[in-house]
Order: C-alpha cells, then sequence, then structure tokens
C-alpha cells in the first residue's frame, strides 16, 4: 500500500536558493515616460534615463527576500515646452522571491523629483526581476511609476521607468 501511495504522490519541487543577502551597487539605463497635467491641460514626453543604485538584500525563510535600495536617475525631456531636466532619487523597500539565480520583486517607496525650478516629493511603485549572472553580478530589469504634485505650480507630474541595470555584490 505504502508503494502505491508514492507512486501516486506529487512530485516535491524544491528550488534551491541562491545567496541574495549582502549590499551591492551598480549602474541602471533605460527610458522614461514623463506625463505634466495642469487643469484640463496635459503634456507628455519620453526621454532616456541612467543612474545608479546602492542597496542592501537579505534572505529570510522559505526563499523570501527583503531589502532597501537608494536610486539616483537623470531624464531630460524636450518636448514639455521648455527642456527639463527631472533628477529623481527613490528609497525603495524591496520584497521578492528566490528562484535560484532569478530573484522577482516588488517595490514600494519614497520619490523626490527635482526639476531645476521646482523640487517636490511623491511615491514610487513597481515590479522587477534580478538575475545572477555570475557570482557576484546580478543583473536587473525594474518597471516604476512615480506620483508627484508640484504644489507650487499646480503641476501634477507622473513618470514611468522601464530600466536595466548591473551591480556588484559585495
Amino acid at each position: 500500500m505504502t508503494t502505491l501511495v508514492a507512486l501516486f504522490s506529487a512530485p516535491t519541487l524544491a528550488i534551491a536558493g541562491e545567496d541574495w543577502n549582502g549590499f551591492y551597487a551598480g549602474l541602471h539605463f533605460g527610458a522614461s515616460d514623463a506625463d505634466l497635467t495642469s487643469g484640463t491641460a496635459g503634456l507628455s514626453d519620453h526621454s532616456p534615463v541612467y543612474g545608479v543604485q546602492l542597496g542592501y538584500n537579505h534572505s529570510l525563510f522559505n526563499n523570501w527576500v527583503i531589502g532597501g535600495e537608494l536610486s539616483y536617475g537623470t531624464a531630460e525631456y524636450k518636448g514639455l515646452g521648455a527642456s527639463k531636466d527631472m533628477d529623481t532619487t527613490r528609497l525603495k523597500i524591496r520584497v521578492g522571491y528566490d528562484l535560484g539565480p532569478t530573484l522577482v520583486y516588488g517595490v514600494l517607496g519614497y520619490a523626490n523629483v527635482d526639476l531645476g525650478s521646482a523640487n517636490e516629493s511623491g511615491a514610487t511603485y513597481g515590479i522587477g526581476i534580478g538575475y545572477k549572472a555570475a557570482d557576484r553580478i546580478i543583473v536587473s530589469g525594474e518597471l516604476t511609476r512615480d506620483s508627484f504634485d508640484i504644489r507650487s505650480t499646480g503641476v501634477d507630474v507622473d513618470t514611468t521607468q522601464l530600466a536595466l541595470g548591473i551591480s556588484y555584490q559585495f
């Protein structure tokens, strides 16, 4: 009877976790869309974006990983009436699941945008995936959304960013 039960039991799939523990630092680049809304009028534009990131991950039980990241990115939008440089700093909490050499995660956090003439805080959120390309090299992709209400000008700024990154894990 025991043999018969063993034949019809579902196999157990165990994913060997990767060592995601520790600090990492790297560069990212990608594309960003900005939407500016003032009253009923709105403008949109696209721009390349590039920046740096510094973070820390800690592996928890059952392949869960939690971490934090500080990133800085810059983009130049030319189709928003006048050329606008947007420098964005983000402080994000990351929660993910370790699938071996791949980490899938969500992010939620604080963002600050500097438009030169105005500076405002807002929220950031998104999803990402990291891949251990080598023992200490992480290649990643992240899709984030930022929302800002520039009170001094009455303009709402929303950005969507798709970035690829490469980091070195210490």
